[in-house]
């Protein structure tokens, strides 16, 4: 297998989880100067705070989110 094929594969993977796909789809319907920080995040998908980062650092390893340092909080939108 070459490794183009390798990452796709791993771009799959990490959207293959449910909670992840979610979390894309709803920062996908937000304008960047609307990003959602952990606690918004958590709250409107009914999950707890650190199961939220704990995939938005997988989200973030592949490049798909971003998060940008609003005030006390971190705020992740989709990365372009």
């Amino acid at each position: 297998m070459n490794k183009k094929t390798e990452a796709q594969a791993a771009f799959f993977k990490v959207l293959a989880d449910p909670t992840r796909l979610e979390l894309i789809k709803l920062l996908c319907r937000q304008p960047e100067s609307g990003a959602l920080c952990v606690n918004a995040l958590a709250f409107r998908l009914g999950i707890t705070q650190s199961a939220v980062s704990q995939h938005l650092r997988v989200l973030k390893s592949m490049g798909l989110v971003k998060g940008e340092r609003r005030g006390s909080r971190v705020h992740y939108f989709i990365d372009p």
